[in-house]
């Protein structure tokens, strides 16, 4: 068994957050350059310019990526042969909230956080949103999320019929990035939970989310491109101000469901994609 300290987990993500607030992910970087070298529309053009000399100033001046510093999402990973060992903290929610308070604090980022239904900010950005996972090995892995709202809000799920084929699901998929418009921020990232029940649906679209931009593979592969093409169709493109890039990836996570049902949860992403991958 393989002890893990709960003070390295709450450092590397304290640490984590700094980066996903100040910097994308290489291959999403990638992903909107290449967008600018093909985006015909002038004012598209101008838009994807603007986004690409705000990411490189947050980077030199450690500012936050977007002014919504969103709320932060964590996907664990632990290993089977895997042990934290907790002193300071009485659960794996508790560590994690003092992480994202202090990060929050040191790193000036807005608090966004209210309770429900009474409205009042939490002042330090917590909680967060925790998602677990017991996986064969002795390793421990996250991953982070900072979800802003403008993109949180058009997050949609539908229960289909068991009959429905998969070309009314792409057409769903391309109408909710059709209703959400320039809401989200385009060009967007697009996370596809497919199966399963209705909250196993939303967390795998989130979980989709954070395959953005990596190289694809699978049977699902065809299926993504083919959305992507559909997407980028409707014209939205950067800022909502026309354009041929509205969104930059697709990506579809699936399991198995109930035969009389067919779950589809939808998750958009602005293009301040703020994710940071972990392992311990």
């Amino acid at each position: 068994m393989r002890t893990v300290k709960e003070k390295l987990i709450e450092e590397k993500i304290y640490s984590a957050i700094g980066t996903a607030s100040f910097t994308l992910e290489p291959e999403i970087k990638k992903l909107l350059q290449n967008a600018l070298k093909t985006e015909k529309n002038p004012y598209g053009k101008k838009v994807l310019e603007i986004i690409i000399d705000n990411i490189h100033i947050a980077e030199m001046k450690r500012l936050p990526l977007c002014q919504d510093t969103g709320m932060v999402e964590v996907f664990f990973e632990i290993g089977t042969g895997a042990m934290i060992e907790f002193n300071q903290f009485n659960s794996l929610q508790e560590l994690v909230d003092s992480a994202v308070r202090r990060a929050y604090k040191d790193f000036y980022l807005r608090k966004s956080i209210v309770t429900v239904p009474d409205r009042k900010n939490t002042f330090d950005n917590t909680p967060a949103v925790l998602w677990c996972e017991i996986v064969p090995g002795d390793r421990i892995n996250f991953s982070i999320l900072i979800k802003g709202f403008g993109s949180e809000n058009t997050t949609t799920l539908k229960m289909f019929k068991p009959t429905v084929d998969m070309d009314a699901v792409k057409k769903f998929v391309v109408g909710c990035v059709k209703k959400a418009g320039p809401n989200p921020c385009p060009p967007v990232f697009v996370g596809i939970g497919m199966g399963g029940t209705a909250d196993k649906a939303l967390c795998l679209s989130k979980k989709a989310l954070l395959e953005t931009g990596r190289q694809q593979r699978g049977k699902l592969e065809e299926i993504e491109k083919q959305l992507i093409s559909e997407i980028n169709a409707l014209m939205i493109g950067p800022g909502g101000f026309g354009g041929d890039n509205t969104c930059l990836d697709v990506r579809i996570k699936n399991f198995p469901t109930h035969i009389a049902g067919f779950p589809v949860a939808v998750s958009i992403s602005c293009w301040a994609h703020r994710m940071h991958r972990v392992e311990i």
